[in-house]
């Protein structure tokens, strides 16, 4: 579906997952309406995060410049602020096992009041948590021990087979997840993200945080940077923000910026080298 069609989809048309998958061209049945009625409504507003594993002053100038409702580090320790509110991640099994995580998490709740949990980092990656299903769900009453709201694994995308093979067995366990976390790095193609979004809620029941979206190219190189062009990707991110806001069961959202020298995602980069907001930057402190 073309962006000016989309834009002209009622925002209530835009709360119905079916609805959305109808318009953008996909399956509609994939996505039954009965699965709404078993999924709390969130609050009506989706609230803007952000991603910063900083943990000095210029850290906490770029959070709080991008007028952020709430924030994580990915690692169980608030490191800059508890306001904006700080939400802690169990990273992997190695945070957990080795690196005393959930006491950190703990032992700071007097202090975060966080009433959420995220978990493992796509576990379904080599290079970040790296974790069989097996070992997830073995580690997992440790998340719940804490007894607060438990995200889902954030897997590499919403259609992930080791996400689905690990709600299987969660719930064949009995164990707790409380929302369903997202990622999702793509061509600025509104329909196709927020379809990702209505599938992700639809199939597990849940609420979902977009813990980390942007736009990406990753045909891209040092000598050939990133195709997408700078309108295209605000057009893209306010959008999309506006598409969340308008589904009763997205609780949360977070963009993810990398350097604005990367040849990927430099071009989604809400930040300049020296710590400043991009124009991009701007756009995403006034969603």
């Amino acid at each position: 579906m073309e962006r000016r069609n989309f834009l002209k989809l009622p925002l209530a048309a835009l709360a119905v997952p079916g609805a959305l998958l109808a318009a953008s061209g996909g399956p509609a049945q994939a996505v039954p309406v009965s699965v709404l009625a078993a999924a709390p409504a969130s609050a009506t507003r989706a609230l803007k995060g952000a991603a910063n594993g900083g943990d000095d002053a210029l850290a906490l100038q770029q959070l709080r410049s991008l007028k952020a409702d709430w924030y994580y580090s990915w690692g169980s320790k608030c490191t800059i602020a508890t306001n904006p509110a700080f939400v802690p991640m169990i990273w992997s099994a190695n945070a957990l096992i080795a690196g005393n995580a959930i006491g950190d998490v703990i032992s700071q709740l007097p202090a975060t009041r966080t009433e959420h949990l995220l978990s493992y980092n796509e576990p379904d990656h080599p290079g970040q948590a790296s974790m069989s299903v097996d070992e997830a769900i073995r580690l997992w009453p440790q998340l719940q021990s804490t007894g607060l709201r438990l995200g889902a694994p954030g897997t590499v995308n919403a259609a992930s087979p080791w996400l689905d093979e690990f709600m299987t067995k969660a719930k064949r366990a009995n164990l707790r997840v409380d929302f369903m976390t997202m990622h999702c790095y793509a061509s600025p193609n509104v329909a196709s993200f927020l379809t990702k979004v209505a599938y992700l809620h639809a199939k597990y029941g849940r609420p979902v945080w977009v813990t980390e979206f942007a736009v990406a190219d990753w045909s891209a190189t040092p000598s050939r940077p990133s195709r997408y062009t700078g309108v295209e990707i605000r057009s893209f991110m306010r959008d999309a923000v506006v598409g969340m806001r308008a589904m009763p069961f997205v609780e949360r959202f977070a963009w993810k910026t990398r350097a604005p020298f990367d040849p990927i995602m430099g071009a989604s980069a809400l930040f300049h080298t020296n710590g400043q907001l991009t124009e991009t930057g701007r756009l995403y402190a006034s969603l």
